[in-house]
């Protein structure tokens, strides 16, 4: 039994349970392993020789801090004198794969194993297990099959997580959870914190205690909303919710909000003529429409201050205007932009960079850096940063991707391809989202961050009203 004036009451819950196989979705920093441990060095002290913990995280430094910071604590409180109670007891496991693990031994013989994440050290072992931060593993569904056979001769197995940012419904641990919560095959035992759950059973309280702040809930929470960059990060790390495929990234809902009249819009941009600019641009060259984005970062917002699409344009135009736009005297200089250079636009955007040092960004549209650009895009749509203009066509084609799963169920957006009608040509055009693309890597420009440029915050100096309601 548990000292129960020191854990918090979703902690105390989580050590008094003894069901055999045990999940957590959870928000970070909370305290599960911190609870686990003390679980652990309880076991290890009643249960003696022939004992195992494992514990499998998610890289060898969190391995390490297990025992060092954690289990050593227990040690040091009921003055046991265990071997490498310090992380300092390194053994290997397998010499041909190189699996090394941070092992403490105790005197009656019982033994806790800490690894970094290699789900093939448990083949043929026994023992109680205990995964931590499962979605966050290289191969979370692997993780968890090596590891259930080892409790099947009555030994236990932990498992906790908080979702992963680029994760989805279709990942092995988010699952596991959906089903626990449904038929429960596996007849687990599941335990569900958020942040604000831990907040109301008195987190802020202890972290007080620890740091000698005096933060107030309502303070604590806003911080961690703020460090969280995107939407995502915030639903995923702190609010238990993993992230859906299926729907569209950036709803109708959410844009609306965030548009505005053209004549206000123009007149919001004029207004601020040494706001830094940031662009985007998507290079296409038949099929799809090459597209420009140019934003003004205004206070926290960024403001669509130019848009242009041509479809059928050679390279060589592509770069000449582009190079214009980025030496033009006579308009708001573009601080940076960000150039898709993947396949065609590979060799321009090298070129660009090598013009431009330092004001260009060549992003490569087939890495997961893809993903989270488009994710921190719906983000600002979300938060209300950023204003564009009325447009039906625009409107599209921003909230045309949709969120889909990998193979390994992260988190892909899948743009498709659509017909839309020039509105000045009255011709029927195939449409790639290339707005859409232009408006992600615009942004991806400006995320680089404004003083990296070598600009200094724009002073919006006094606001009217007006201004107030589109400054964010």
């Amino acid at each position: 039994m548990s000292d129960r004036s020191y854990f918090l009451p979703y902690q105390e819950r989580w050590i008094d349970d003894s069901s055999q196989l045990k999940l957590a979705e959870k928000s970070r920093r909370v305290g599960f392993t911190y609870a686990s441990s003390y679980s652990m060095f309880q076991k290890c002290m009643t249960r003696g020789r022939g004992f195992t913990q494992w514990v499998s995280s998610r890289d060898q430094f969190t391995a390490q801090e297990l025992i060092r910071d954690y289990v050593s604590k227990w040690c040091a409180l009921a003055n046991v004198a265990a071997k490498g109670m310090y992380g300092d007891n390194v053994q290997v496991f397998d010499t041909d794969r190189d699996i090394k693990a941070f092992v403490c031994e105790f005197p009656n013989g019982a033994r806790i194993v800490s690894l970094a994440s290699t789900p093939e050290v448990f083949a043929g072992k026994g023992g109680d297990v205990f995964l931590d931060e499962v979605d966050l593993h290289r191969d979370p569904g692997k993780l968890i099959d090596m590891a259930m056979p080892c409790i099947m001769w009555g030994n236990q197995l932990e498992a906790v997580s908080a979702y992963a940012v680029n994760g989805t419904k279709d990942t092995p641990w988010a699952k596991m959870i959906s089903q626990s919560k449904g038929d429960n095959p596996q007849g687990a035992s599941l335990h569900r914190v958020t942040i604000d759950d831990a907040i109301a059973q008195g987190i802020v309280e202890k972290i007080n205690e620890a740091s000698g702040k005096a933060m107030t809930r309502e303070a604590f929470r806003a911080k961690m909303r703020s460090l969280c960059r995107t939407l995502a990060a915030w639903e995923s790390q702190f609010l238990c919710i993993v992230q859906d495929a299926g729907g569209r990234l950036i709803p109708v809902a959410k844009i609306i909000p965030c548009e505005m009249p053209p004549a206000d819009l123009s007149l919001m941009v004029a207004k601020y003529p040494s706001a830094p600019r940031f662009g985007g641009y998507d290079v296409a060259r038949r099929k799809h429409a090459s597209a420009w984005h140019e934003y003004a970062q205004i206070g926290t917002g960024l403001y669509l201050a130019e848009r242009q699409t041509w479809h059928g344009a050679d390279f060589e135009s592509q770069e000449a205007w582009i190079s214009a736009r980025m030496t033009d005297a006579n308009r708001p200089r573009v601080a940076r932009m960000a150039m898709d250079a993947t396949g065609l636009g590979m060799q321009m955007a090298e070129r660009m960079a090598k013009k431009f040092p330092g004001r260009v960004d060549q992003v490569n549209l087939e890495s997961h850096r893809r993903t989270e650009l488009c994710v921190m895009l719906a983000d600002r749509f979300e938060r209300q940063r950023v204003f564009i203009p009325e447009n039906d066509q625009l409107r599209a084609d921003l909230s045309g991707p949709v969120r889909g799963a990998a193979a390994n169920g992260a988190l892909r957006v899948i743009v498709p391809a659509f017909d839309s009608v020039n509105e000045e040509t009255g011709e029927t055009e195939t449409s790639h989202c290339d707005e859409f693309m232009a408006a992600v890597l615009a942004n991806g420009a400006a995320d680089a961050g404004v003083t990296s440029s070598g600009f200094e915050a724009l002073d919006l100096g006094p606001l009217t009203r007006a201004d107030s309601r589109r400054i964010c």
